[in-house]
């Protein structure tokens, strides 16, 4: 999207750098949807991060353990049918928390994670503070139960916040 937008305002741009003084008014009127196209697709691809697919050991301690947000981690298999269930409804109860992000892992994929934290069932979540799991339920739960870790989550992310403020004044 922001290539797309780039591409129809960027030789504009260019012009209006080499143009004379007369076009360069032309130019001021341009920046400013320049900038709002790329602030567009900025915010929009933060929020596409807070559900993201594991590929890798490496993504993983990239967008798990040094994530500044808590993350749940969901362990799953396409072949389970309740991850089948909770899966979506954790995306459901996550969709409006720019506090908290959504990791999905692929057991079947991700071997060495399912070993490194030990995953005997799925669905298996996890969830991570500051790289550390904090809390974990394994199987099908329900609705209430999830919203409880989400609530569990972002209090102590703002207790966290909250001192982190203390400590600056």
């Amino acid at each position: 999207m922001l290539k797309i937008a780039s591409e129809g305002l960027m030789p504009r741009l260019v012009a209006c750098v080499q143009a004379s003084s007369s076009a360069q008014s032309a130019c001021q009127r341009l920046a400013p949807i320049a900038v709002s196209a790329t602030q567009k697709f900025l915010s929009q691809s933060q929020i596409a991060n807070k559900k993201f697919t594991v590929k890798d050991h490496y993504e993983f301690d990239q967008k798990v353990i040094n994530s500044d947000n808590p993350v749940i981690v969901n362990f799953h298999a396409e072949w389970c049918d309740p991850c089948k269930i909770l899966t979506p409804k954790m995306e459901e109860l996550l969709e409006n928390s720019n506090e908290i992000d959504l990791a999905i892992i692929d057991v079947e994929n991700n071997t060495e994670l399912v070993e490194t934290f030990e995953v005997k069932a799925v669905p298996a979540v996890l969830a991570f503070r500051n790289g550390v799991v904090v809390d974990k339920f394994i199987g099908l739960v329900d609705a209430n139960s999830i919203e409880s870790l989400i609530d569990k989550l972002k209090k102590k992310n703002r207790k966290t916040a909250d001192a982190e403020e203390k400590e600056t004044k």
